[in-house]
């Protein structure tokens, strides 16, 4: 056993994935880890307290007694990292991140203005492009008739468009607007995406208060990339690039892609994450355009459902955000790879558990 006990809240703990994070998270050199894991769903019903040394039911990220619930776990434990797993717990924990600090818990985020911002795709398209980073055309709709506007504004019916929510993660009520739809395959297909203008409109025709919460932009059709970086205030120190393939990521988390290395893609998630100042962590997505051109499909600032992807090129970014959460500095040996001997792909593949329930 250690003489240095080091316990961290990981929130977000039923998800599927929180077994490999976990994971990543425990055996850091020179401390007994203690994972106390989090999340919105009954002690019960969640899977996630198999894999934690202590398990708690908190309210939802967006809840206002979410952040009384988080400081009272943190007291009661000794807490001293977080590493926030929805985008709603990070905008609020890094809202609350200097009371956090001083109950001696940091938390693994980038500033509370940075996420604000991130978390806003229409405001965030805005500012890059306002500061000469090429973007996609982006229109926000206020009513029906607008929509049918936009539509025509981006290129259709020649041309697909994307509607999605400003707000919002996980591919809720993302559609590929499209006039080539086939509509027996929509009707078989289990995960399809795609409908027309005609059926967009019709969608909201009776709820058209809500148009003005969604986004429309253009389609990129060729391949998405994932780009996870490690980041030291607004700088790069490691990054793991993947590409999705070419069809839109509509049932997250990943479960197929390639480790990759395109410079374009790199330079593009450099100059955003220097323009808006991002800490500790940030996935940049992004996708290229009929042209070949890169473009911004969004950005996360919560840690990623598919970051033990970097311990394919034996890098463990949980493990040196702790370093830095705990010094102050990224390590000076970490190792930022511009390509590699392997051409690796990564597949996810799923496990099962028992638990024995309540007589």
């Amino acid at each position: 056993m250690h003489e240095n006990v080091l316990k961290i809240m990981l929130t977000c703990v039923n998800s599927q994935v929180s077994p490999s994070l976990i994971q990543l998270i425990r055996g850091y050199p020179g401390y007994d880890v203690r994972v106390i894991g989090v999340d919105t769903v009954s002690l019960n019903d969640n899977l996630g307290k198999c894999f934690c040394d202590q398990c708690y039911q908190v309210p939802l990220g967006s809840d206002k007694d979410y952040i009384t619930a988080i400081k009272n776990i943190i007291r009661e434990n000794d807490i001293r990292l977080i590493f926030p797993g929805s985008d709603e717990e990070c905008l609020e924990l890094s809202k609350y991140r200097d009371e956090l600090k001083n109950l001696d818990c940091e938390v693994c985020c980038s500033p509370y203005e940075v996420i604000l911002l991130a978390s806003d795709k229409y405001e965030l398209m805005k500012k890059l492009k306002d500061n000469g980073i090429p973007v996609a055309e982006v229109y926000s709709a206020k009513t029906i008739e607008d929509v049918r506007g936009v539509a025509l504004m981006l290129g259709y019916p020649e041309n697909d468009f994307v509607i999605k929510p400003k707000f919002g993660r996980g591919s809720k009520g993302f559609r590929i607007v499209t006039s080539k739809k086939d509509k027996y395959a929509a009707f078989y297909a289990g995960d399809h995406c795609k409908l027309t203008l005609e059926e967009l409109i019709d969608v909201f025709s009776c709820r058209q208060e809500e148009i003005h919460k969604f986004l429309m932009m253009e389609y990129y059709p060729g391949d998405k990339y994932s780009a996870d970086a490690l980041v030291s205030k607004g700088e790069i120190i490691s990054m793991v690039m993947r590409n999705n393939g070419s069809l839109p990521k509509i049932k997250p988390p990943t479960q197929d892609a390639k480790i990759v290395f395109d410079e374009d893609v790199r330079e593009y998630a450099e100059s955003i994450v220097k323009l808006i100042n991002i800490d500790y962590f940030v996935q940049v997505e992004s996708g290229r355009t009929k042209e070949g051109k890169i473009g911004l499909i969004e950005i996360n600032t919560r840690l990623d459902a598919t970051l033990p992807i970097t311990m394919g090129l034996g890098l463990n970014f949980f493990h040196e955000m702790i370093t830095y959460a705990i010094t102050g500095k990224m390590s000076n040996d970490i190792k930022d790879y511009r390509n590699y001997s392997k051409n690796l792909r990564f597949r996810r593949y799923w496990q099962h558990i028992f638990e024995e329930l309540p007589t």
